[in-house]
């Protein structure tokens, strides 16, 4: 076990690199220090426990916070962790598509209030009045370009090469109506096809979310598209261990659940 000014020195050195350089990072510890016992838990565990974990890179663990903070509208620390993300490797084209990413599962308004948030970062870091910065395009497709699309993302996330579209088509559309077609052809075909993110950044995107909000019967579903996308079984317990600090231990505690559950099933021990 370690001290507790140990765990101070390594927060320190975690929200130095949060912060894009020790002085900022003495700052953060500067404002922890000043909220009694919260701070003090948040510079010692949160930061000194947590982000410190090298079972996943500091940017992906940003990734995860990102996606945590805007599935659920916090936008005081959604702030601080969008300069974070930054700071710790990720491009504006990735951080914006990690909105993208997050409308089909938390809803267009938390994304467009996180865009804004992210614009007024991007132009403070560019000192500019507004954001100049271009983002990528959609990608418009005709209607079978779209449905091809999310076939092919599903051969993917199903882990499944040989994949009968057809009828994974037929069971989609069947057992969701109309709402089947969207499912198809805008969360699949307009969102995931993207090229900004990579198919295994996506899936991390959309497990810390789903856990965020506790939407178990998906979180199932992705934790196991994670593992076909190529995250590993201990990334996907650090979205869990993440969650702690910026979800609460009964969301972690209920995805870390379903993540033994589907790495059992899988054979994996983990």
């Amino acid at each position: 076990m370690s001290d507790p000014d140990t765990r101070a020195e390594r927060g320190l050195d975690a929200l130095s690199t949060l912060g894009g350089s020790p002085e900022e990072g003495q700052a953060i510890v500067d404002f922890f220090e000043s909220r009694g016992a919260l701070g003090s838990i948040a510079l010692r565990t949160a930061a000194g426990e947590i982000w410190i974990r090298d079972a996943i890179s500091r940017r992906d663990r940003s990734m995860i916070v990102i996606s945590t903070l805007t599935a659920m509208g916090r936008e005081f620390e959604l702030r601080q962790h969008l300069r974070g993300g930054l700071n710790h490797g990720l491009s504006y084209d990735e951080i914006d598509e990690i909105l993208v990413q997050l409308t089909a599962y938390v809803g267009m308004p938390f994304c467009l209030a996180a865009q804004t948030l992210f614009d007024e970062v991007i132009a403070e870091r560019e000192d500019t009045d507004s954001r100049e910065v271009p983002r990528a395009p959609a990608s418009l497709m005709r209607d079978d370009e779209r449905r091809a699309a999310a076939l092919d993302v599903l051969t993917t996330l199903l882990g499944d090469p040989d994949l009968d579209k057809a009828a994974t088509e037929k069971a989609i559309l069947d057992s969701q109506g109309d709402m089947g077609h969207l499912v198809m052809d805008f969360a699949f075909g307009d969102v995931w096809s993207r090229p900004q993110l990579s198919r295994r950044d996506r899936s991390l995107v959309v497990i810390s979310a789903l856990t965020a909000l506790n939407l178990k019967h998906e979180l199932e579903i992705h934790i196991g598209a994670g593992l076909n996308h190529g995250l590993t079984p201990a990334e996907i317990q650090e979205v869990m261990i993440t969650m702690i600090a910026y979800g609460g231990f009964p969301r972690a505690i209920d995805g870390m659940i379903l993540a033994r559950k589907v790495f059992a099933e899988r054979g994996i021990d983990a």
